[in-house]
Order: structure tokens, then C-alpha cells, then sequence
């Protein structure tokens, strides 16, 4: 049965290929174009380009079963808000999540699918969401921390924009092996690593991505360090591998030098463990928070967005500050 669809005033001008999206936000922008460009979806019966910007009098034809089409799953979970306005939202992503839905389906549950139960909660009397989030950029799955999306078209290419031209502050807090002393810079080209998938390298020759990290230190305990990253170059696992490069890898990394989980037994002398019962680790994932972002908004305001510490890291810090404080101070 073929469902036909009036533009309201407020989209006139918008995509096709947008305000299918507004109407079905868990069908992915690439299968709506499809159906678009396999004459499935019509504007008043004729066929029209995904990009054809709609008019006030136009009325969109939909002759699919929109019904049948593989959805993003929901998320058990409320994303944290941090900051909204028209064109942007700024959540502080748990670790643990992707931030899209992963090739192979093995994590089911993704930032995608909360974002999406977020706008599905603003549907507009006429049945459209108000705003469908498009993340601006990634964080690894066990980072926490300050994550970007855009609210609009034009939000997302002005933002996009400023990514790509490397206008955007990041700041990372990292908790490492080792003490480090004094603030530094990385300069050293990245390139994925032949010898294993998904895992990057420092590559000397040329064939490597330029990468460079600045980093200083904030609190040094014995034998470890928490140090603030500032990121000039976006590179896949950056931070991660610049750290590991100079012989401070983050304390939970096993791909690139760290443990695999935190334990209380490893901090405090003399730790006795209950009986019968294992130790339950302190952290098992990065010991990586994207702690802020500062951009400048469409408007030219700095925005700078911030995002506490989760628990597990506010736990961790206490406990090092309580069984490995250090009577160095970081130097400038």
C-alpha cells in the first residue's frame, strides 16, 4: 500500500534523502537512498535524485515495505547530556560502546541506537523526529568521555568542516605506566600495521600518516602517571601509540602494551583477597577519557564542552592517590 507523505512548511528545501530520515531514523540513510534511486520512493510519482530539495506543494510516494527493513537496535541506556543546542549535542560516552554499529553485529548495543531513542522522543505532532544526530567523530570503544554530534545539515558540514581543517581542541586524559616528568611532543608518522588487523604502528619510512601529540604530565604517582594528551592529528588509535612509542603505554591497552585490567593488588601493599571470592579489577577497559572539545559554533561563539570522569576512573585515581602517591610534582 503505497503511504504518501506531505512536506511540512518548516522542511521545505530539504533533501529527499534527509526528510526520509526524519520519517524513519532507524533505516540507514543508504538503504532510503536506494529505494529512492530504484523508483521504490517518488516525489508525487515521478523519480527524483536523493539530493532533489523538496518544494511546499511536493508530496512524497512511498510504494516499499518500510516495515521489512533491518532497523538500529535500541540501547538499554540514556545517553549523559553534556550540551545541546540547534545545530550540536554533546554526550559523555561510556566505555564499553561503540559509537556505530559494528560490522560483524558483535556489539549490538551502540551510541547510534541511544541517539537515535533520543530523537525518537522528540517526534513532532506531524510524526518526524526534529533532529536525527550524526556523530562528528570517533572514540574507541573502551574510551569514555566528550562525544560531537550534529543536529543539522548545516551543522554537520560546518563542524565537518572544521574537523577536516584541523580546527577543533581535543583534550584526552590517559592514565600510563611510568613516571613521566616533564610535558613533550610526539612527532611520529602512523600507518596500520601488516602484521595485525585493526592495530597501528609507528612507521620511520615513508608510508606513515604525519601524527603528532602533545602531552604533559598532571599527577605522577610511583610508577604511574596521569597525563593530559592534546591530539594535533586525528590518526586512528593516536594516543594509544604515541604513548606506547616512548615507553608509557596506558595501563589498560593489551594491544599495545598494557594490562588487561587494574586490580586493586597491584596499588596497595599487603592487599589480602576476601576468601573464596576473586578480585573484582578496578578498570578493564582504557585508561583513556576524552576529557573536553573546543570548536567554534556556526555562530563564532568558542564552545567548550567538558565531561567528568566516570566512576571507574574517579575510583582508580582515588586509590592510587591513596596507596601510590608520589612526592614529585610534574615540571614545566
Amino acid at each position: 500500500m503505497t503511504q504518501y507523505l506531505e512536506v511540512p512548511k518548516d522542511l521545505v528545501g530539504t533533501p529527499l534523502d534527509e526528510f526520509l530520515c526524519l520519517k524513519w531514523p532507524r533505516i540507514s540513510k543508504g538503504k532510503l537512498r536506494e529505494l529512492v534511486r530504484g523508483g521504490d520512493i517518488t516525489v508525487g510519482g515521478t523519480p527524483a535524485l536523493p539530493s532533489y530539495r523538496l518544494r511546499f506543494s511536493d508530496v512524497v510516494l512511498v510504494d516499499a515495505d518500510i516495515g521489512a527493513l533491518k532497523e538500529v537496535a535500541r540501547a538499554p541506556f540514556k545517553p549523559e547530556i553534556i550540551y545541546e543546542d540547534k545545530n550540536l549535542i554533546a554526550i559523555n560516552k561510556p566505555a564499553g560502546f561503540p559509537v556505530e554499529p559494528s560490522r560483524w553485529g558483535e556489539h549490538p548495543v551502540n551510541l547510534t541506537g541511544a541517539m537515535l531513542d533520543w530523537a525518537e522522543s522528540r517526534r513532532r505532532q506531524d510524526g518526524l523526529i526534529a533532529a536525527r544526530p550524526r556523530a562528528l567523530h570517533r572514540l574507541d570503544l573502551g574510551t569514555s568521555g566528550v562525544l560531537l554530534y550534529a543536529l543539522s545539515l548545516e551543522g554537520e558540514q560546518h563542524y565537518r568542516a572544521l574537523f577536516d581543517e584541523r580546527k577543533v581542541e581535543k583534550v584526552y586524559h590517559a592514565i600510563v605506566l611510568g613516571e613521566i616528568h616533564r610535558e613533550g611532543v610526539i612527532d611520529s608518522p602512523l600507518a596500520p600495521d601488516p602484521r595485525q588487523g585493526g592495530r597501528m604502528r609507528v612507521v620511520k619510512s615513508p608510508g606513515g600518516k604525519d601524527s603528532i601529540t602533545e602531552y604533559a604530565p598532571l599527577k605522577i604517582f610511583r610508577g604511574f602517571t596521569l597525563v593530559e594528551c592534546r591530539p594535533r592529528t586525528g590518526r586512528t588509535h593516536q594516543i594509544r601509540v604515541h604513548m606506547a612509542s616512548i615507553g608509557h603505554p596506558l595501563i589498560v591497552d593489551p594491544r599495545y602494551g598494557g594490562r588487561d585490567k587494574m586490580h586493586l593488588s597491584e596499588l596497595k601493599p599487603g592487599y589480602k583477597p576476601k576468601k573464596g571470592k576473586p578480585e573484582r579489577p578496578l578498570l578493564q577497559r582504557l585508561s583513556l577519557h576524552a576529557k573536553s572539545v573546543q570548536i567554534i559554533s556556526p555562530d563564532g561563539e568558542t564552545l567548550r564542552i567538558e565531561a567528568e570522569y566516570p566512576k571507574d576512573l574517579r575510583v582508580l585515581l582515588s586509590k592510587m592517590e591513596k596507596w601510590r602517591r608520589a612526592t614529585q610534582t610534574p615540571s614545566g
